[in-house]
Formats: C-alpha cells, structure tokens, sequence
C-alpha cells in the first residue's frame, strides 16, 4: 500500500508539472504566424468598431515601431486619443489634454507599441512566471503572469489545446479573444469582448488592418501631434 501510494504521488506530481511562461508564449507566437512573418511587421493600422450599449463609435490604433503608439475613439460626442512616443504619452478626452506620467501606465503604452507584444516581454524585461492552469468559457487555460519592471501587470490565458491568447486580465478587467483570422501570413482576433461591470460591455469588432502602410508614419509623425507630447 505504501508502495501505491509513493507511485500515485509521483505521478500526480509529474502530471501538475507546467511548462515554462516563455515556452507557452512562444507557442502562440508559432501558431499565429511565427517570429519570422511577425517580424517582418514595421507598422500596424488598425480600423474598428466599438460597441458599449446601444452607442458604436469608430476606433484607430496605430503601431508605427517599437515606442510610437497611437489609438483614438470618436463617436456619439465623445472623442478619446491617447498617444505614446518612446517615453512620453497623453491622453486628450473632448478635447481636455492629460500628460501620462504614472509609470506603471508608461509601461504599458510601451508594450502596446509592440508590433506582438507576446514578443516583446523578454526584450522589455517583464517577469514571466505561470500560476497553474484555468478553465475559461469550459476551456483549459494556462494562467501566465506578466510584470513589468514598474509593476504593470497582465495575466494572459493561453488555451492549453490550441495555444491560443483567448483571455487578458488587468487590473481584474477581462477581455476575451475570439475569432482569429489569418491575414498576409499572421493571425488576430477580430473580435474582443471587455466586461465593464453593471452589466456592461465592451465589444471591439476589426474591420480592416493595414501592415506597413506609409499612412501609419504620416498620421503618427505629424508636427501637430509630435507638438501634443512635448
């Protein structure tokens, strides 16, 4: 009996053992197009629709190299534009401006500048560490823990079948990722659900991407808006 039970402990063991943060998001980068087709990503133009009750407003986001970031919401009277160049960022609603200086926020404009983030937390030094594994939606899920050096955080849960980034915890928002679609070689998910409380959502809808599109520098670089960060 003693014998069953040292057996019975050691596989449990074995059978809880998870792989390393950096070898699931290494995953997921390969099944979405891998490093070399991501890599060859220099800008990225993201057009959309938001849905938050009955309003739908138009979204922007735009990705013009590593530290330039650009997104904006307009619609049903509200204007919303946050932007980030290497360090500095603002944020300007109805036409109020707001410079960003809290670090923890810094650091996350810097990750969303990436072209994949998944790609970038070795490079910008985020601690990586997996907390075990999570049923999302019925979905196995393993639960990894990104924390910037200034203390951002993001937990990502990456389907343990598929490999798939199907959820994006922060600061206990959640959003949910849902139809991946590949495009010139490279996969994302065209739609995004946020749960705001009270009942509310946030539904984000991709209608079209523009890769390495000269638009993207023009609309990021111009004089007006370089003028906004200083």
């Amino acid at each position: 009996m003693l014998s069953f039970i040292i057996c019975f402990i050691s596989f449990s063991s074995a059978a809880q053992k998870l792989p390393a943060a950096d070898a699931i998001i290494a995953r997921y980068v390969k099944v979405i197009g891998g490093e070399k087709q991501w890599g060859a990503i220099k800008t990225s133009e993201f057009h959309g629709t938001v849905t938050i009750g009955d309003k739908i407003l138009n979204i922007l986001v735009i990705k013009a190299g590593q530290g330039k970031f650009y997104q904006s919401m307009e619609g049903g009277g509200l204007s919303i534009r946050d932007r980030y160049n290497s360090g500095n960022a603002i944020a300007i609603q109805n036409g109020n401006r707001k410079k960003i200086t809290d670090t923890i926020a810094l650091d996350h404009y810097e990750l969303q500048s990436s072209i994949l983030p998944d790609m970038s937390y070795i490079k910008l030094q985020y601690k990586r560490e997996v907390a075990g594994l999570e049923s999302i939606n019925g979905v196995p899920c393993y639960k990894a823990i990104l924390t910037s050096r200034n203390g951002s955080v993001n937990i990502n849960y990456y389907e343990q079948k598929s490999g798939l980034l199907t959820m994006v915890e922060k600061k206990g928002v959640k959003t949910f990722l849902t139809d991946y679609k590949f495009y010139k070689g490279c996969s994302i998910p065209f739609s995004m659900s946020t749960e705001l409380g009270t009942g509310y959502s946030m539904k984000v809808k991709v209608v079209e991407w523009l890769i390495n599109q000269k638009s993207s520098v023009e609309l990021f670089s111009s004089k007006k808006q370089q003028a906004e960060l200083k």
